[in-house]
């Protein structure tokens, strides 16, 4: 079902996405009182007098800014304003009128969607006493409002949606509701290209490009049809070692990509084939293994490598090396900026997605693991521990659930090797297998 699309614009630091964070109950968008804080475009659902529509916080307005990364904010606010079916305009009352609102004002009305006019940052008798300046802008409807408290914002609400409902929707297509959702996570350290992938997988600039590292710092999802499913592409910011994160923005973010995994079925993680692997991809890679999420190591700018066949078989083993604790992962050689091998992504999510939701039989199971038991039993601190049966619990990951009588016992190294075992006979590409262990004295 389509969604009228309502886009919060203004200059920078008018607390647009304070009441973005209000508006649909939980916060999505970084807060902080530095200019320019938000840079990507942010989606969310708010649902209102039996009315869900869609919310975009936009970053802030700023036309006479000529820098690359100010250009590139201006091209996604203008696109946000060109699709969206009505725009608040924030305004900050604190600060009072400001020659960036009228000229932000004139941007608005070229694109002749209705605007409500937002006065925020109305706490203080002398923030209301500039209200009236605002007239001025021309806008029928104006309301005096505060994000942070919620002042005035139920009473924008009611005349946003009177207006929403007048505004007819035009169905750009439908989707079968059992339609399966595979949510992937883009990661990576900061300027390996995440932002460049996402807008190619997904077909249109969602994520702002810049060649300044940590450009994004907010997650962004998009979800595109492919075959007979959903992907969700999640762009993160870049994940950088726990403990080392510097302290503010980036260590939200930081937080937020935690997030973004813990959210993710798959994470693609990205790296640079001319700098190697470095300490962080690592410790991503093992944050993504201990969450039960399927990694994709996506080695990207591919096209800037000299490469021969065996310089592609060296950096094989460079890898197999390197990540000799999860030889199961798949590999892809990609230029996000060329587009080269891009599109062998998509095949790739869906093989680890089956892979995820692999079910296997009891009956199969039990063959294969207690073949592998007698072959090679388990070991045990006094008397070695005794595997009586094996089912599968779950799906997406794949959970087996093993019954033994001495479960503290049954090491680590050994659940590796009933791993082994299974992969061996079944295609369990990209996704761990999860292990519980339950104590009992007989099957």
């Amino acid at each position: 079902m389509p969604q009228h699309l309502v886009a919060i614009v203004g200059r920078p630091n008018t607390g647009k996405s304070t009441l973005f964070n209000r508006l649909i109950g939980e916060r999505r968008a970084i807060l902080s009182n530095i200019a320019g804080t938000t840079r990507d475009v942010l989606f969310g659902d708010v649902a209102w007098n039996g009315l869900t529509f869609t919310v975009a916080d936009t970053a802030g307005i700023e036309q006479n800014e000529k820098s690359e990364i100010a250009k590139s904010v201006l091209l996604q606010t203008k696109t946000a304003l060109e699709s969206s079916d009505l725009i608040l305009f924030m305004v900050d009352a604190k600060a009072g009128l400001n020659p960036q609102d009228t000229e932000a004002a004139q941007l608005i009305r070229r694109f002749g969607k209705p605007v409500i006019l937002l006065v925020n940052k109305t706490d203080s008798k002398a923030a209301e006493a500039n209200i009236s300046d605002f007239l001025k802008l021309g806008f029928p409807h104006l309301f005096a409002t505060s994000g942070l408290s919620g002042k005035g914002v139920g009473d924008m609400l009611d005349t946003l949606v009177k207006q929403l409902k007048k505004i007819k929707l035009v169905k750009t297509g439908t989707r079968k509701k059992d339609t399966e959702t595979m949510r992937v996570a883009v990661l990576g350290r900061p300027n390996v290209g995440k932002s460049t992938l996402f807008n190619k997988l997904v077909g249109k600039e969602r994520s702002l490009v810049s060649s300044t590292a940590g450009t994004t710092r907010d997650a962004i999802n998009q979800s595109i049809p492919y075959q007979d499913k959903t992907i969700e592409f999640i762009d993160t910011a870049g994940l950088r070692r726990r403990g080392k994160v510097e302290v503010g923005i980036e260590k939200v973010s930081a937080l937020y990509v935690l997030r973004s995994i813990q959210n993710a079925d798959i994470c693609l993680l990205l790296m640079e084939g001319h700098e190697g692997v470095l300490a962080q991809d690592m410790h991503v890679m093992q944050m993504i293994l201990d969450n039960y999420k399927s990694p994709i190591l996506i080695v990207n700018k591919w096209d800037l490598v000299e490469k021969s066949a065996s310089i592609t078989a060296e950096f094989e083993k460079y890898l197999d090396q390197k990540y000799k604790f999860a030889p199961w992962v798949p590999r892809l050689y990609v230029s996000a900026l060329t587009g080269q091998r891009v599109d062998r992504i998509k095949d790739l999510i869906l093989q680890v997605w089956q892979a995820r939701n692999l079910k296997i039989s009891s009956k199969d199971l039990n063959r294969t693991i207690l073949k592998a038991v007698r072959e090679l039993p388990p070991k045990g601190r006094r008397e070695s521990p005794k595997i009586y049966f094996v089912r599968q619990v779950g799906v997406n990951p794949p959970i087996i659930q093993l019954k033994t009588n001495h479960p503290e016992d049954v090491h680590f190294t050994y659940l590796r090797y009933l791993d082994k075992q299974l992969r061996n006979l079944w295609d369990f590409t990209g996704t761990p297998i999860r292990f519980v262990l339950i104590k009992s004295s007989t099957k």
